[in-house]
C-alpha cells in the first residue's frame, strides 16, 4: 500500500481505539500498532482481542515494554513491581480474570490466564520488535543512535530506550516512528501532540493517553511524500492536523 496508519500506546483504552479507527481507511492504508496495548486502562482484554483480530486481517502489531512486563509477571506472579501504580498491571489482570476461576492468589490468577488465554498469549509472545516500510522504521521504544543499521539495535533498546535516542541524531538512514515515551515529556509545550525531532528523523506518537491532558494519536504517512496527517482523540473528540516533515 502507498500509505500507513500508525497507532501507539493504547494502554487499555478500547473506546478511544475504536474512535480513532474510524479515521483509518483500510482499503488504502496499512495499519501498524507500536505496542503497549495493556496496563493502566480498564479495557486491556478488549484491546488485545481487537488488535489480534486486526492482525489476522493484515495489520502489523509490534511488541511494547508493557507486553514484556506482563509476560514476565506470568512467570513470577509475586513480582510486585508489575502490579504497582506506575506500571498499572492490576488493571490488566482485572480485565482478564473470570469469576468462575475463584482465584484468590496471584499464582492462581496467573494460572487462570495461562490456561484460558493460551492463543492470546502465544500471539503476544510472537509480536515482532520492529517493522520497516519505505523510508520509515517503526518501533516501540527507539533505536541505538550509533548504529547505521537500525535493525542491529539491541532488542532491549528497541523496546526500552529513551533519552539516548531522543537527544542524539541517529546514524540510520530511516525516519524512526516510535511510541513508549509520552510526547508531553518531549514537546516543549508539554502537550500530547505529535513530536518531531529537530533533525526531522524521529517522530514520537505516544500522546500520553493515560496522563492528565494527554491525547491518543494516529498518524498517516504516504510513500514518497513529506506530508503527514495526525488524528487525535482529545476529550472524546477527533482533531485532525496536516503538516509537512522537514527535509
Amino acid at each position: 500500500m502507498e500509505k500507513v496508519f500508525v497507532v501507539a500506546d493504547i494502554h487499555g483504552h478500547y473506546g478511544k481505539l475504536e474512535k480513532l479507527l474510524t479515521c483509518w481507511r483500510p482499503e488504502e492504508e496499512q495499519l501498524i500498532f507500536l505496542g503497549d496495548y495493556i496496563d493502566r486502562g480498564q479495557e486491556s482484554l478488549a484491546v488485545l482481542q481487537k488488535v489480534k483480530l486486526l492482525t489476522e486481517q493484515g495489520a502489523i502489531a509490534l511488541t511494547g515494554n508493557h507486553e514484556q512486563l506482563f509476560l514476565r509477571w506470568l512467570t513470577d506472579p509475586d513480582w510486585a513491581h508489575y502490579l504497582g501504580n506506575n506500571i498499572g498491571g492490576m488493571a490488566t489482570l482485572t480485565s482478564l480474570q473470570r469469576p468462575e476461576w475463584r482465584a484468590n492468589t496471584n499464582e492462581e490468577i496467573a494460572q487462570g490466564i495461562i490456561k484460558h488465554y493460551a492463543d492470546l498469549l502465544q500471539w503476544i509472545k510472537a509480536l515482532p520488535l520492529f517493522y520497516q516500510w519505505n523510508q520509515y522504521f517503526f518501533v516501540h521504544g527507539g533505536v541505538d543512535p550509533e548504529q547505521e543499521d537500525a535493525t542491529q539495535t539491541e532488542p532491549r533498546d528497541l523496546i526500552w530506550i529513551r533519552e539516548k535516542f531522543h537527544h542524539t541524531p541517529h546514524k540510520a538512514k530511516e525516519t524512526v516512528v516510535f511510541g513508549h515515551t509520552p510526547t508531553p515529556y518531549l514537546n516543549e509545550s508539554g502537550t500530547g501532540e505529535l513530536w518531531i525531532s529537530p533533525c526531522g528523523k524521529k517522530i514520537g506518537l505516544d500522546g500520553g493517553v493515560v496522563m492528565q491532558g494527554g491525547q491518543f494519536n494516529g498518524l498517516v504517512l504516504t510513500k514518497g511524500s513529506d506530508e503527514i496527517t495526525v488524528y487525535s482523540v482529545v476529550e472524546e473528540q477527533i482533531k485532525t492536523v496536516t503538516k509537512k516533515l522537514a527535509k
